[in-house]
């Protein structure tokens, strides 16, 4: 087990395609990081160059306080487990697991005991003397991760491992995979375009975005404060409502007006960005923090839109509205579920303390942030 760090890290193919861009991270012993972003957003290049299988072009990768990046992959004591694990045809289970082990020479009887072990952890001690085209999918992937295990390594590095399994097996794969890590509290890198399973796996997560890492944080202060609004746009679904516009003074109030709406912003918005006063920003507000009613609620009418159904999605116990209004685009609420009539009009009442206010662009920061 070893802390890892990456200190401004940068990585450029040839044409001057810049994948990573001076990436400082620091993952904590016995930590379980969770790097997530788009297509090409630079997440795996990192995890590979953390691996060895890929040159650093500047900076300087550190595991166990030891830098690595003129070490051979095999030297770096970190296991990686891929997206697509091609195991041996010809071999049984058993023979997978332990064949990194055997190439290293490892006492056979230890390497009983560890494959023994492994297998137990992941519940495929049933399955050592099978083939591999003789597993179901989610079963070759756990024996992929039980193959990284018996290796105790001081790092596991995971690309993508569920994004061939389907759903249910993904679910119960990243439970596993969560219980493992808890249980041998060996340092983890894992990487994936899929939000959920980031906010569910990581003791911190990463957003990435062109190579840039935007912000690592617990899961529930990503959510709650998104240091800009691609973080805030690409965590979270459906995805947070934005409504460009102005921030301007209304007697002792601040007040943000934009196209087809104006609200007042609560006191500690109003005093975190009250240097931002007549200039443009964007408003955003999270689908879970819109309140739809039949009628406006006395004292309110300020605070409300009005909005026409254009489609429902219903997810069982909850259901996202879409509502076509005054503003520009559509606003997406999630509610409770109920019956609603399609093509209805109903009236929009905004959760003014779970408002956000971005400076303009596509990274323009949180303004309701210290230092922004």
């Amino acid at each position: 087990m070893a802390e890892v760090g990456l200190d401004e890290v940068t990585k450029v193919y040839t044409g001057d395609i810049q994948a990573v861009d001076r990436l400082n991270l620091r993952v904590r012993d016995e930590e379980f990081i969770v790097l997530v972003g788009s297509s090409g957003c630079g997440k795996s290049t990192t995890l590979r160059m953390v691996a060895g299988l890929e040159q650093v072009t500047a900076g300087t990768i550190r595991i166990g306080g030891r830098i690595v990046n003129d070490v051979p992959p095999k030297d770096r004591d970190v296991a990686m487990v891929f997206q697509d694990y091609t195991p041996y045809p010809h071999m049984t289970v058993f023979q997978n697991m332990a064949f990194g082990l055997r190439l290293r020479r490892i006492d056979k009887r230890e390497i009983d005991r560890r494959v023994l072990a492994a297998a137990a952890m992941l519940n495929i001690g049933e399955l050592l003397e099978r083939k591999p085209k003789d597993l179901s999918g989610g079963q070759r992937q756990r024996m992929a991760v039980g193959r990284a295990i018996v290796r105790e390594p001081a790092c596991f590095l995971f690309d993508e491992p569920l994004s061939s399994l389907d759903v249910r097996l993904r679910v119960e794969t990243r439970a596993q995979i969560k219980r493992l890590q808890h249980r041998l509290k060996t340092t983890t890198i894992y990487v994936t375009h899929d939000q959920e399973e980031a906010m569910t796996l990581g003791n911190r997560v990463g957003v990435m975005d062109r190579g840039v890492l935007h912000q690592c944080a617990p899961p529930q202060e990503i959510y709650d404060r998104p240091v800009n609004r691609f973080v805030a746009e690409f965590i979270g679904v459906p995805p947070m409502n934005f409504v460009e516009g102005r921030l301007v003074s209304a007697g002792s109030e601040l007040v943000f007006e934009g196209r087809g709406i104006r609200v007042r912003l609560e006191r500690f918005q109003a005093s975190a960005v009250a240097k931002h006063v007549g200039t443009q920003v964007v408003f955003g507000i999270r689908p879970e923090s819109v309140v739809l009613r039949q009628a406006d609620p006395l004292g309110q009418q300020d605070q409300g839109l009005v909005g026409k159904i254009d489609f429902v999605e219903r997810l069982g116990a909850m259901m996202d509205v879409y509502l076509n209004t005054s503003l520009d685009g559509q606003v997406v609420a999630r509610v409770r579920a109920e019956p609603l009539k399609e093509s209805a009009t109903l009236t929009l009442y905004l959760d003014m303390t779970k408002a956000h206010f971005f400076a303009p662009g596509a990274h323009g920061d949180n303004l309701i942030l210290p230092g922004c």
